[in-house]
């Protein structure tokens, strides 16, 4: 009796917490930082992903025009100049391999800002993200496309693969004004049905919506405003 009385109540703790998280944070977290105009906006690479099962937007105010935003943008990615957000979390899984070492760069380097479409950009070694767009000072677009069963991207049409993952991550870049930088972010991220695919790629989207996504966002803008002044 008292082994199912803690059960009950860890249950409980477990019903609230979800709760609040649904009710609160989930809302607040998928439009952190973005206005009214912002999340109701179609951007570029939207399209990309016309079903959307797990996703935000985001942005934030930066006190530095576009150009001087975008060479810290522009080099992000494993094996590169990192994430600007919580590098012990990448020690934690294994994919703190940056151009630095295990922590993001705090400097712009100049191998790194020749970036191209068709180029990878990786979270993890495996798994890259492609840049499907690219316009200096602008845009950024991203797309994770693949097929679990093969490990071969593919192409949308009514005939989706049984296993698939189909992800996009846009960064727009647009002057607020003479000498400020409204960067916004979107992922849109679609997966094949079952409960293995919600729990595996759909608890990620909630954890860089709530916690990564606004300190990468943080992160920019307190390394563009450093290097503006």
């Amino acid at each position: 009796m008292v082994i199912l009385g803690i059960l009950g109540i860890l249950a409980a703790a477990v019903a609230v917490v979800l709760g609040v998280y649904l009710a609160v944070l989930r809302p607040r977290s998928h439009r952190w930082g973005a206005t009214e105009a912002e999340l109701g906006r179609v951007l570029p690479g939207d399209d990309l992903v016309p079903t959307v099962k797990a996703g935000y937007t985001q942005a934030i105010t930066i006190n530095a025009p576009p150009e001087r935003v975008w060479p810290w943008l522009v080099q992000i990615g494993y094996g590169r100049a990192g994430w600007y957000t919580y590098d012990w979390v990448y020690k934690f899984l294994g994919g703190a391999n940056f151009y630095e070492g295990d922590r993001s760069a705090d400097r712009i380097i100049p191998e790194l800002q020749d970036l191209k479409v068709g180029d990878a950009i990786r979270i993890f070694e495996q798994g890259p993200f492609e840049v499907m767009a690219l316009e200096p000072d602008r845009l950024l677009v991203l797309l994770a496309r693949v097929d679990w069963d093969t490990a071969d991207t593919f192409e949308l049409s009514e005939a989706m693969p049984a296993n698939y993952l189909n992800n996009s991550w846009v960064y727009v870049l647009e002057k607020a004004d003479q000498d400020s930088t409204r960067l916004i972010v979107r992922w849109r991220g679609d997966y094949s049905p079952g409960l293995g695919s919600a729990l595996s790629l759909g608890i990620p989207t909630e954890v860089g919506a709530l916690i990564m996504q606004p300190k990468m966002l943080k992160g920019i803008k307190a390394r563009a405003e450093a290097a503006a002044q």
